[in-house]
């Protein structure tokens, strides 16, 4: 690994001094969403930052991460962004690394109720859960709109597991958060399980969130994940992608959001078609933090089987597991979270 590791230094330092003598970057295709995490890449290749580190980055939008990791292999994406779920049911199959965290999404998932709700009225049933709306017999029995299988749909179960409810005690309806939010406007559902920017349209159509994420100890981390057959055969490219996606995450550090958001909304009409206010630009901007190298290598840090990523991770895959959507023969792969590393963070240090 030693080995490795010093000859894919040698690989970066190679590339980006071919870069530095004018030779053409490298092409490296990305995968994204119309969302947060996608920024940073935007914002990078916008400074010319992919450039100066020997790569051009094209980016390839989805509209899931479930679409995203489908397509590692006919679409042939070298680096993506996407949430837990998808990037955890992908790691199954080999196909991918888990290299980053691209943000925590715990205060941009909500679940929304009308604000005439009984659930809204029922504060403090869970001292633990102090910021949780509901009780027992304001929701059980109530019709929740809900995409089965992502992260809205795990805030959702751990809301309810907050308040000492399960998924039996309510009515559970599977749709896409873009169709949950338009049925619930229409007057279908009690409450409705959505994430950003459709948690703006709630707020905007006068829904209330019942609780976020966080509200119920529940972190929601985005990841990076590459390709990794294209990361064992380019290591050296991996890492540069690592290290203009971080330098972007220092400059959103550094930047106030207030200063960054007329390049955010031209950032969020260009892919989503959709024209953020700028005090919604800075509300998603503060909504989603990001970390620096240090602070991403202290998240992979395993050393004592406690790493905050590893059990961020584990919860979640305990969750889906527990409702069925991990294969038997996938489960001890999934506890040994083989997938997750840290080896092209290291070799920025």
């Amino acid at each position: 690994m030693g080995f490795t590791r010093t000859l894919a230094g040698v690989c970066m330092a190679a590339l980006l001094c071919a870069s530095a003598a004018g030779a053409e970057p490298v092409p490296m295709k990305t995968a994204w969403l119309g969302e947060h995490e996608t920024f940073a890449v935007w914002y990078a290749k916008e400074k010319g930052w992919d450039k100066e580190a020997g790569l051009d980055l094209s980016m390839l939008r989805f509209d899931s991460g479930k679409t995203i990791v489908e397509g590692v292999l006919a679409y042939d994406w070298a680096v993506a962004g996407c949430g837990a779920v998808p990037a955890l049911t992908a790691a199954l199959s080999d196909r991918i690394d888990i290299i980053a965290v691209a943000n925590d999404e715990s205060a941009a998932n909500a679940l929304y109720v009308r604000a005439d709700s009984p659930i809204l009225a029922a504060e403090g049933a869970n001292p633990a859960y102090p910021a949780v709306r509901g009780d027992r017999e304001s929701i059980r029995g109530r019709e929740i709109l809900c995409p089965k299988g992502t992260s809205a749909h795990y805030m959702t179960a751990m809301w309810l597991k907050a308040l000492g409810l399960t998924e039996q005690d309510v009515r559970l309806k599977d749709m896409t958060a873009t169709q949950a939010l338009g049925a619930f406007a229409g007057g279908l559902g009690d409450a409705a399980a959505l994430w950003a920017p459709l948690t703006y349209d709630a707020d905007a159509k006068g829904f209330k969130p019942a609780a976020l994420s966080r509200d119920c100890g529940v972190s929601q981390p985005v990841l990076i994940v590459a390709n990794h057959d294209y990361a064992v055969k380019h290591p050296d490219r991996i890492e540069a992608f690592l290290k203009v996606y971080l330098r972007a995450v220092a400059a959103l550090r550094e930047t106030p959001p207030e200063a960054l958001a007329p390049d955010y909304i031209r950032f969020y009409e260009s892919w989503t078609g959709r024209r953020l206010t700028p005090e919604l630009a800075v509300q998603d901007l503060r909504n989603h933090p990001v970390f620096t190298l240090d602070e991403q290598l202290a998240l992979f840090d395993d050393a004592d089987g406690k790493g905050q990523l590893r059990t961020w991770l584990a919860d979640i895959a305990a969750f889906f597991d527990g409702i069925g959507m991990v294969r038997q023969e996938d489960r001890a792969r999934l506890e040994r979270m083989n997938a997750v590393t840290d080896v092209y963070l290291k070799a920025l240090r």
